[in-house]
């Protein structure tokens, strides 16, 4: 009797929770810029604490080689307790020395040759307006084109002339308030980042604790059969998060060097500068080449256009070796949803949440994608249907299932 009852509360509070979950997803697509917005004046809010659990996410796979590498000889060497503690913090060393020393490369190596590629962008600005001035001059010899000119440039002068004499003070003040604000914006930042670097200690020092402790509420809200499918579910996200952002960070790296190489190798100007927008860019699927490639063909057109035209063939080739040959063999099979589904992820996330959104949109659509392929899995196996896409393809009636195999592979997951 105490089983049905149970059973008949879990089916009561699942259908309290599905309710639940549809009335939030009606508000937040009704409410998409509401939402958005309180999104971002969370995330704001609790910036530092984003910032430190990142930085524990990079640099958790440091620690996690220090670990498996120490903390048996250790164990053995002192107490277990003992043993697990200074491998841990001996990892927190190694993870913070090795993230250090990468830095300190990339500043003292890198920097001061992008500096010198901007300072030369800088002085050759005179000579690129020139140029450009004596092709507006010869396109002007034209009088259908010098007419369109005049036009264009006397409508100018009029909103020139109206925005200095009538709007200046109000102009000025908008510029000193952004100038402000921007600063504001960037040492808040920076005050986030520093107070994040040391959440991120007590988060590598202390995450197999905040992990038991998250499993002990798991059991102690749910079923043992819905504690073990939650827990599956954090792996499962935990790889999805881990393999999207840590292999795109080593592919984008990858790319970024191929990239110095390569624009070395063809003479072509400011390659270190070429090489790390290419690379950042590269982080942002799909998007981030064509992102990357506008400014760094501009700024080799403006030194030869024939130079843009090969970097351009250079840059689709480089595109197509990551896209077929290196992410496939890092990233793997890591996000699990589609490359249409991707697209429609960087698009909304980009559109409501910017870069931050482009690049976590993925993994972020996937994790939703798993959950509602498994509850949708779930309700079919709970009905004796087949779980297998391939089957539903050419149905007309729900009848015709019955003619499809209803087995299911070892994982529950659909083939």
């Amino acid at each position: 009797m105490n089983e049905h009852t149970d059973e008949r509360k879990e089916r009561h509070l699942k259908t309290i929770a599905v309710c639940l979950v549809l009335l939030v997803l009606i508000l937040v697509l009704t409410n998409l810029s509401s939402f958005a917005l309180l999104v971002r004046t969370l995330l704001r809010v609790a910036s530092s604490i984003l910032y430190g659990v990142l930085f524990a996410y990079l640099l958790n796979p440091l620690v996690r080689l220090a670990d498996k590498l120490l903390r048996r000889p250790l164990e053995k060497l002192f107490k277990k307790k003992a043993g697990r503690r200074i491998s841990r913090v001996v990892g927190l060393l190694f993870a913070f020395s090795v993230a250090s020393l990468g830095i300190y490369l990339l500043i003292h190596n890198i920097a001061p040759k992008v500096g010198e590629s901007i300072q030369d962008i800088i002085n050759k600005m005179p000579g690129y307006y020139e140029t450009v001035e004596k092709w507006v001059f010869s396109l002007l010899e034209d009088p259908d084109i010098r007419n369109i000119a005049d036009v264009v440039m006397e409508k100018g002068y009029d909103y020139l002339d109206s925005l200095l004499n009538e709007n200046l003070l109000g102009s000025a003040q908008k510029v000193v308030g952004v100038v402000t604000s921007s600063v504001f914006a960037v040492f808040r930042e920076l005050v986030s980042m520093l107070i994040g670097l040391i959440v991120s200690i007590y988060v590598l020092l202390s995450k197999d604790k905040f992990l038991a402790q998250s499993k002990k509420i798991v059991v102690a809200l749910c079923s043992p059969e819905t504690a073990d499918r939650v827990m599956d579910h954090g792996r499962q996200i935990n790889r999805i998060f881990n393999g999207f952002i840590i292999g795109k960070i080593i592919d984008s790296i990858i790319i970024g060097i191929l990239c110095y190489i390569g624009v070395s190798a063809l003479r072509m100007p400011y390659p270190e500068l070429l090489a790390i927008i290419i690379g950042i860019t590269n982080v942002i699927p799909y998007f981030g080449p064509i992102i990357g490639a506008v400014p760094c063909a501009i700024l080799v057109v403006m030194n030869s256009p024939l130079q843009c035209l090969y970097f351009l063939i250079f840059l689709l080739i480089l595109q197509q070796v990551d896209g077929n040959i290196i992410g496939p063999r890092i990233l793997g099979e890591n996000v699990g949803i589609s490359s249409f589904w991707i697209l429609v992820a960087i698009s909304v996330g980009g559109g409501l949440f910017g870069f931050g959104g482009m690049l976590l949109g993925v993994p972020v659509f996937a994790v939703i994608y798993m959950i509602i392929s498994d509850m949708v899995n779930r309700a079919l196996k709970h009905k004796g249907q087949t779980i297998r896409t391939d089957d539903y393809y050419a149905i007309r009636t729900v009848s015709e299932l019955h003619d499809k195999e209803t087995e299911v592979p070892v994982s529950g997951k659909e083939e």
